[in-house]
């Protein structure tokens, strides 16, 4: 291989932390809660502090009790998604990932329900989901349940009533009003629409209370569809709430939509999320005849243009930071949506500041994570996977990551290990530290690479992608280098990995494989055969993995690429000693029967 870039700098020889580990935290809560920005951490006590007022008899008798009156619109525009829990509510069992409670009363906190179980519930997710299955039961079902949810939450409650719950809830019940036939049957209508506008005249007033990132953009959009659909409180509501989201959101696209386009919590599935809000938003302000902001409409076009490098031709989403595959028709009726918007679409092969790369060369695609994690506070979804990455051929995924899992906190903390990624882990420690799970908003992390530096290059042979990370240094006084190269006609991809400086005794670099992927070893302990499906749109074909530099084997790993599915699978990795200075590993991924 040619050089891109000059040697990295020897480190200067670095004692290790005894046993090579992270250090372990004092008191992690209080730690991560004042790691938090200043203005956050503000907020976040002001919340606590305004729950007794929140609670008061005098502060829900402020809120209102109008409910004449009908939507100006009827949102026709929705998304797909999967709609397996919908037949299982229909038989009476709420089956939200690992927690089921059969018939649960009351609806909001019945006994046995676990706060993950309780969240889910108070975010009508399983609202799209009903609506997805389309039948007569199915909306009589839901109209059911949504009027006997709010009939148990009449009152204040902090967990039903945060700004985040409340917001989802709200714009679910919104944007699925023709399924709930809402302006047709007056008296579920005025049953509705009490409580949704005074938890719409509560959000108004709460926010930001204590969000931030793509919760407080979700939060205001949600705002924002109360103010443009529900029927107007006299001088309440309607105007006002429109304006507050209007300022809440320019702020906070402005302040978290990247300049190449992306989203700052560097997670694929949130800017899925925020691109089908900002949709949502697009589609209620042209039918209520409300002038669009160009923010509005700019955003639009940008998040999808990030969104298109991190997807895979299959479709679906690249594994990182905790998302998973989604639904591919869900990603493409997104960006087709985003396309007739008349947002600008570019192809991009970078996301700069992002920190997201893609190199496509004839079938083949690589995806790499090459940034660094967000600031604590924006981290909820950070994984410790700085420069993994994620190859496919075709429509057939062959190297992965190992995904996330929607609700299940063990399962969600394994996954964010850098060993769940293809990856380089020095003696079985993250790149980043991985702080305890607090809450909601997740623990995010500590101890992260400060410099992420990427370079790329494009020649007649091939794209180059050099990028090296100091996430060691702190543990081992290590810099991580990853090279790779894919050759112009996509069928080899080539690998060097150089570990700079001394510490630490071991590494292990890890290539996860999709579950479609069948693996043999071959009799030398330096190759493995890589077969895709006979049956699968590529139609089947073999790829040669060889490595030097450390011994190959194989073991088992897992899979969660769709949602709340746990699959085996399996990974190669490669390990090895660290030597002193320097330690290099050089691998290649060929097609069977590609000439070189």
């Amino acid at each position: 291989m040619t050089a891109l870039a000059e040697p990295l700098r020897k480190s200067p020889p670095h004692k290790a932390r005894r046993g090579n580990r992270r250090p372990k935290l004092l008191a992690p809560r209080l730690q991560t809660l004042f790691a938090l920005p200043a203005g956050l951490l503000t907020q976040r006590v002001l919340r606590s502090l305004m729950q007794p007022l929140y609670r008061s008899r005098l502060y829900g008798s402020t809120l209102g009790k109008r409910s004449s009156g009908e939507l100006a619109a009827v949102p026709t525009d929705t998304w797909p998604v999967d709609q397996r829990g919908a037949l299982a509510m229909l038989d009476g069992e709420f089956r939200f990932g690992s927690d089921v409670l059969k018939n649960p009363k009351p609806l909001h906190n019945p006994l046995g329900a676990t706060e993950a179980w309780r969240r889910q519930m108070a975010s009508f997710a399983w609202l799209d989901a009903l609506r997805c299955h389309g039948s007569a039961q199915a909306r009589q079902f839901a109209r059911h349940v949504v009027l006997a949810w709010f009939t148990d939450t009449a009152a204040y409650d902090s967990l039903t009533w945060s700004s985040d719950l409340l917001s989802a809830r709200l714009r679910r019940c919104l944007m699925n009003s023709a399924f709930l036939e809402t302006n047709t049957d007056a008296l579920f209508r005025a049953h509705l629409l009490r409580p949704l506008n005074r938890q719409a005249e509560h959000l108004s007033r709460a926010l930001p209370d204590g969000l931030n990132g793509a919760a407080l953009l979700k939060a205001s959009i949600a705002l924002m569809l109360a103010g443009a659909l529900l029927p107007p409180q006299g001088s309440k509501g309607g105007d006002k709430w429109l304006r507050k989201g209007g300022k809440l959101l320019d702020r906070e696209l402005q302040a978290q939509i990247l300049p190449d386009g992306g989203h700052v919590e560097r997670s694929p599935a949130v800017m899925l999320d925020l691109l089908q809000h900002l949709l949502d938003l697009h589609h209620v302000l042209s039918l209520t005849g409300r002038k669009l902001p160009d923010q509005l409409i700019a955003s639009i076009g940008n998040l999808a243009c990030a969104l298109k490098l991190v997807t895979h031709p299959d479709g679906g989403l690249a594994l990182f930071n905790d998302s998973t595959e989604d639904e591919s028709s869900a990603v493409i009726m997104t960006l087709m949506r985003a396309g007739a918007t008349g947002a600008v679409e570019r192809d991009l092969v970078q996301l700069p500041q992002t920190g997201f790369h893609r190199m496509a060369a004839g079938r083949s695609v690589l995806i790499a994570d090459a940034g660094a994690p967000p600031p604590h506070g924006l981290d909820s979804h950070a994984h410790a996977g700085t420069l993994s990455f994620e190859f496919s051929h075709g429509t057939e995924r062959l190297i992965v990551n190992c995904g996330a899992h929607p609700t299940a906190e063990e399962w969600r903390q394994v996954l964010r290990a850098t060993a769940a990624h293809s990856a380089l882990v020095v003696d079985d420690t993250n790149s980043s530290m991985l702080l305890p799970p607090n809450g909601p908003h997740g623990g995010g992390l500590a101890l992260t690479p400060r410099s992420v530096v990427v370079r790329r290059e494009q020649t007649e042979a091939g794209q180059w992608l050099d990028a090296r990370h100091n996430g060691y240094e702190e543990p081992f006084g290590l810099t991580h280098r990853r090279r790779l190269f894919l050759t112009a006609d996509g069928l080899e991809l080539i690998g060097e990995e150089t570990l700079s400086g001394r510490g630490g005794k071991s590494f292990a670099l890890r290539f996860h494989l999709h579950p479609a992927v069948q693996v043999s070893m071959t009799q030398s302990s330096h190759a493995a055969l890589l077969k895709l499906p006979a049956h699968g749109p590529s139609g089947g074909g073999g790829w040669r993995f060889r490595v030097q530099g450390g011994e190959l084997s194989l073991a088992d790993s897992i899979y969660l690429g769709q949602t709340g599915m746990v699959r085996r699978t399996q990974q190669l990795v490669v390990q090895g000693p660290i030597e002193d200075d320097t330690t290099q590993i050089k691998w290649a991924l060929q097609k069977e029967g590609a000439k070189r």
